[in-house]
């Protein structure tokens, strides 16, 4: 699951901060990372929540949420978790408190790292056509190149 989450948490660093290339990139994130404090405590239910609800609304089906659930039926198929193991943790992903909280947490990161305006602006470009089709095809790219860069590493172990 961690490395699911990785991959998740690298694709949205490289989305969102594109001017920040190589090094940089996984220097921050590391940065970060190591200073980050999980907060799920309840948001405030202002302008900004309200849109920043209204953009994952837009973004669609690839958000942390989606990322679990896809975790979770991965670990159950695997036999690495029960059925049961599984049901129980998609009903805590998917309603009461642990949607709430992963909700809330999501929240106060967005809030932490975009202003009012900016959030609106990509809402925008998300409600757009070349929006909507990032939104859909924004994990399969992630996917794909995370083939590729697999592949391409795999001919260095082979000498080729």
């Amino acid at each position: 699951m961690k490395t699911a989450l990785f991959l998740l948490f690298i694709a949205f660093s490289n989305f969102f901060s594109a001017q920040i290339s190589g090094k940089d990139t996984f220097e921050k994130i590391k940065s970060e990372a190591a200073k980050y404090v999980i907060d799920t405590t309840a948001v405030p239910e202002d302008r900004l929540t309200q849109e920043i609800r209204k953009l994952r609304a837009a973004k669609g089906g690839f958000n942390i949420n989606e990322v679990l659930l896809f975790k979770i039926g991965e670990d159950k198929a695997k036999g690495e978790i029960t059925a049961a193991e599984a049901e129980k943790a998609e009903q805590y992903i998917t309603s009461g408190d642990g949607k709430r909280s992963l909700d809330n947490a999501v929240i106060w990161i967005y809030r932490k790292h975009f202003t009012l305006s900016e959030i609106k602006k990509i809402t925008r470009f998300y409600q757009s056509s070349a929006g909507q089709k990032m939104a859909e095809n924004f994990s399969v790219i992630i996917l794909e190149s995370t083939v590729a860069a697999e592949k391409i590493m795999g001919k260095l172990k082979k000498g080729k």
